[in-house]
């Protein structure tokens, strides 16, 4: 088959949330297929030429990258605010205008003119804008999340003004994935759950569920000694999710951990922690606020319990999953584990307030056969279902499903 794959970022390096599942999926489809990449730039992964190089030149082992282009709001300071602005006067919200380039449209069109493709791989809901260049085309759309849902979401949970945008920026991108995702020939989920939450409000969708993948021969137990009482949360702090579970640790679950004198630490591991998360590790020196780390296998390894007290947002946690694959005794929120096929008490630990948390995090500290019992089968859980092998088989699946389907459309 050939597959064009549009990504609204470039899939590379796989180090967590959508460069990890984009790069395993990507990985997975160039298998078996011919594959081409069009794709943005995103800034806050490559933020110079360098990084950007280095990545074309890894991917380009296994597809032919047919081109890169900066996104309009990474241009300048103003470019978000301007791309938020311009979404209040059309029809398209922003999490779509932020998708809207003149020189993808053009890239996109000047390679439709020259290429023929089985298949088109949108990998995400802002890229499903540039489908009708490929009418004759099966056109898969991916899901890292459900976008609508999880921004409804956020907006429960937010201030006012701010509620008031995420509900309005929220139901319009649920009538847009209504009115325009619904053309897809394939949607491709993370999970049941997100299955069912996009049938909701896209009726008839034919959906595939095509998990988020580990590369299970690259996270394993990798024998770093441990460090004795050492909790870890590890995942990129600025985002919105991440940043409130973090703040909610700092500001009462870890001291109750603390309590009695005992010797804890806790290491607090991602990309772009912000000032008060910094400040925290500055003056607390049971804390360690290392920021971003370029391999974050020997942090997870070395810790002696995972902690991933995430209560909001959406798809599934790729951070639970390298730990389970590390094959590390993890204590979460339930909100976390939502959409992933796991059971509390026999993969990891499940708990949905501060003082529940901290008493399943005590609890695995003082208790080694406990913690080994509870790694292994978390570990056993993901080879079986997260694995690159496990999961390529359900996107190759998919594909033929979108093709199948696509010939009803296009005739």
């Amino acid at each position: 088959m050939r597959l064009l794959w549009l990504s609204h970022v470039l899939p590379h390096p796989p180090k967590g949330g959508v460069l990890q599942r984009s790069y395993h999926l990507l990985r997975a489809a160039a298998e078996e297929n011919d594959v081409d990449l069009l794709t943005f730039r995103q800034r806050a992964f490559h933020p110079d030429i360098e990084s950007l190089n280095a990545s074309v030149e890894a991917l380009s082992e296994f597809v032919d990258v047919k081109g890169v282009h900066d996104l309009k709001v990474d241009r300048r300071l103003a470019g978000k605010l301007s791309t938020l602005v311009s979404s209040v006067f059309t029809r398209d919200p922003y999490t779509i205008r932020w998708n809207a380039s003149q020189e993808m449209e053009h890239a996109v069109r000047e390679l439709a003119a020259t290429e023929s493709y089985d298949a088109v791989h949108f990998d995400t809901v802002g890229m499903f804008q540039y489908r009708s260049h490929f009418p004759s085309s099966a056109w898969a759309l991916n899901y890292h999340n459900i976008e609508s849902q999880m921004i409804l979401q956020r907006a429960g949970h937010a201030a006012l003004p701010l509620r008031a945008y995420l509900t309005w920026e929220g139901v319009r991108l649920r009538d847009w994935e209504r009115r325009q995702g619904v053309e897809a020939d394939v949607h491709l989920v993370v999970s049941p759950l997100d299955g069912d939450r996009l049938r909701e409000h896209v009726n008839g969708a034919p959906v595939a569920v095509v998990e988020n993948a580990v590369d299970t021969e690259d996270f394993r137990p990798l024998g770093t000694p441990k460090r004795e009482g050492h909790v870890v949360f590890i995942g990129r702090i600025d985002g919105y999710a991440n940043l409130s579970a973090v703040r909610w640790l700092r500001d009462e679950i870890w001291p109750m951990l603390l309590r009695g004198d005992r010797a804890r630490t806790l290491g607090i591991v991602g990309r772009n922690p912000p000032p008060d998360v910094v400040a925290w590790g500055a003056s607390d020196p049971t804390v360690e606020v290392t920021g971003f780390v370029d391999d974050v296998r020997g942090s997870f390894d070395e810790a002696t319990v995972f902690v991933c007290p995430i209560y909001e947002g959406g798809g599934t946690r790729l951070k639970l999953l390298d730990a389970m694959s590390m094959g590390l005794p993890i204590v979460s929120h339930s909100m976390a584990i939502e959409g992933l096929d796991v059971v509390a008490g026999e993969h990891l630990f499940v708990a949905d307030d501060a003082a529940g948390i901290a008493r399943a995090v005590e609890h695995l500290l003082g208790d080694e056969t406990l913690r080994e019992n509870l790694g292994q089968a978390a570990r056993e859980r993901v080879i079986a279902l997260y694995s690159t092998h496990a999961v390529k088989k359900h996107l190759l699946e998919a594909y033929d499903l979108a093709v199948d389907h696509s010939h009803t459309r296009i005739r």
